[in-house]
This record gives C-alpha cells, structure tokens and sequence, in this order.
C-alpha cells in the first residue's frame, strides 16, 4: 500500500511539472504571437573566407516600417602565407598580427516585392565598413656567398568602403534569421604601409617594400589588376582608390 501511495504521489508530480512546463510554452508562445520583434542579434559564417581567425557580430534594429538600422563589427587578421617575388628573399611566420572591422548598412525593405514586413525579405541598402590589420614578421635575405641576413618587417593595411548593397533575410518561426548579402559593391580606398627595421645588403629597400605591398596586394582577389601603376612613396606607403565589395551570411535570433 505504501509502494502505491508513493506511486501515485510521483505520477501526480510528473503530472503538475508537465503541465506547468506545458503553460509556461503556451504562455511564451502567446506572447511571441503578440509582441513585434524589433531586434536581431547576428553571427556571420563567412567572416573567415577571406581573413584568419574572423568572426564577425552584427545587430539590426527596426528603425521604422520597412526600414531598419544594422551595425557589425569583429576581428579579423590578414593572411600570413605571403610569397614575395624577390630572388633569395623570404618571409617568416607572423610573430605578431591583428585587426578589426566596423561597419553600418540603413536598411530599405521593398514593400512591392515582399510579402511580409521587415525585416524579412529583399532589401536594399548603403553601406560603409572600415577595416584595419597589423602585421610584424622577420624578412630573410640569403646573399651570393649563402650568408644570410634579417630584418624586421611591419605592415600595416588599411580598407574604407563606401557602397550598396543586395540581400534577403529569411525569417523562420518568427525568432531566427538568415541573412545573406548577395551582392555588395563598393567604391574602396586602399592604405598598405610596410617598413623594415634596418637594411639588407643587396637589396633596395623600396624594390623591397614595393614587392612586399604587391604581396598583400595579391591575397585580395583582382585587386593587383585593379590597383593600376600606383608605387609606394618613400615612406613605405601605397595609397589608392579602386572597387571593392561585401558579402556576408548570417544567422541570428529576434528578440
């Protein structure tokens, strides 16, 4: 009898937390129906396509109907494996590299060619984006007699984008997101500055520099052909204008 009792004073445990779990869901899932989510946290799966160890955060805010603000920021670092066309000359592993990106798109949903309100479905939008690496490495000449010789070499890389962009955000169960920029460009100033620590017998320092920024240059796609006849300064800068673009997938949750 007691074995029954305590059966039965269990069984009607289980019953109340399961129906306290059960309008706890109801409750939730009423209020979800209810309330307008006008926030959207973000993580970018793509932010590593282009740069080591990236990731990338963004959040979006309904600003009005159909139309919404989103700001990302992240980490990022540049690309270490770098082959420099100078005869004799390499460069080492990164001892020291970082970077950050910032950026902001003003969203314009089309309301012509989207079913439901924002931020969900085809949008349109300017953009601007700002990125900044930093790099430090050791440059390895070997002479005509096999002695070899160091320096150490600094970079620095600059990106500032202006443009516009394409893209759709789907919306699943109300909460979750994924947003895919599918097509970005943008009008994109380019900085690479590098500088050595001390000479190297045998080689010029500018041809030097000038072969290292060609490098870098080379790790961005099209950018060497886009880039033109620019050359560094004598301060070991090479600055210019040229296309640039942005594309980005996202997964995130409304709130």
């Amino acid at each position: 009898m007691k074995q029954f009792v305590n059966n039965r004073g269990d069984r009607k445990s289980v019953i109340t937390f399961l129906s306290l779990i059960t309008f706890f869901f109801l409750a939730l899932s009423s209020h979800a129906q209810k309330k307008d989510f006008k926030n959207t946290v973000k993580v970018s799966l793509t932010a590593g396509f282009l740069y080591d160890n990236a990731w990338q955060l963004s959040y979006e805010r309904i600003i009005r109907k159909n139309q919404s603000l989103n700001v990302f920021g992240g980490y990022n670092e540049f690309p270490t494996n770098l082959s420099l066309n100078l005869n004799n000359t390499e460069l080492s592993n990164s001892s020291k590299k970082t970077g950050f990106m910032l950026g902001a798109d003003y969203r314009f949903y089309l309301a012509k060619e989207n079913k439901y309100d924002a931020p969900h479905g085809v949008y349109l939008a300017p953009y601007i984006s700002y990125y900044q690496f930093t790099g430090e490495r050791s440059l390895i000449h070997t002479d005509s007699t096999g002695a070899k010789s160091s320096a150490n070499l600094q970079t620095k890389i600059n990106f500032f984008n202006v443009g516009g962009e394409l893209g759709y955000q789907f919306v699943f169960g109300r909460r979750w997101v994924i947003d895919a920029v599918v097509f970005g460009p943008a009008f994109t100033h380019y900085n690479f500055k590098a500088s050595l620590d001390n000479d190297l017998p045998d080689l010029d320092e500018n041809e030097t520099i000038q072969a290292v920024v060609d490098a870098l240059k080379e790790k961005l796609p099209l950018l060497n052909d886009l880039s033109g006849d620019h050359e560094v300064n004598s301060s070991g800068n090479e600055a210019f204008w040229s296309f640039g673009f942005r594309y980005n997938i996202s997964i995130g949750f409304r709130f």
